[in-house]
């Protein structure tokens, strides 16, 4: 198994699992849904307690990356959890990226820019993992907005497909499902800055 397909999935589900949720403020609407092959995740329709989403800028080889995720926990089988997540480059000004899976490498860690994801976990451990790829073509914007209270916003929609290239975990809800279609995303969200000054 490549590095990749072990840190992907290790960055996402434990920046997800982060005591600091920005976008749990009961004064802000958040917003985040998508389709799973023609199924609705949207956070509005599930406890609070079964959902985190995050919208955080890092930087790495001197790209500063947005990553925007949303997990959606299965109150049936907690703590199952599936995580859409989309990861492109950040100027700090509205734009269309086309994710064409382009790769950066750092210090022997491996930083994907334009790129749309999908894992199921339990718990802290993976269970599948699923990636756009270059002839996909997905897309998201990426809009910013300043509240009144100073707080940036980041939002937009995305749609792309992922695929995986393993077999899946037996504990999959996936299992048959080689290919998934990620559509009609959108998302908004409180912009959490976790850049070094």
């Amino acid at each position: 198994m490549s590095s990749i397909h072990l840190l992907l999935p290790i960055y996402f589900i434990l920046t997800s699992c982060s005591l600091f949720n920005p976008n749990k403020n009961d004064d802000f609407n958040t917003v985040f849904k998508a389709e799973i092959n023609g199924e609705l995740m949207d956070i509005s329709t599930f406890d609070k307690d079964l959902i985190t989403i995050s919208a955080g800028l890092s930087t790495a080889n001197d790209i500063t990356f947005l990553r925007i995720s949303g997990n959606f926990y299965d109150e049936a089988y907690y703590p199952y959890r599936e995580i859409i997540g989309v990861s492109v480059p950040w100027s700090g000004s509205s734009e269309i990226h086309t994710l064409d899976s382009d790769t950066v490498y750092y210090n022997q860690n491996f930083y994907w820019i334009k790129r749309g994801m999908y894992f199921e976990a339990d718990g802290d451990v993976s269970i599948s993992s699923f990636y756009s790829t270059k002839d996909d073509q997905g897309v998201i914007t990426v809009n910013i907005e300043t509240l009144n209270d100073g707080r940036d916003v980041v939002f937009g929609n995305f749609e792309f497909s992922v695929v995986t290239s393993e077999p899946l975990n037996q504990f999959s809800q996936r299992i048959g499902q080689d290919t998934l279609h990620i559509t009609n995303g959108e998302y908004r969200l409180l912009l959490d800055d976790r850049r070094m000054e």
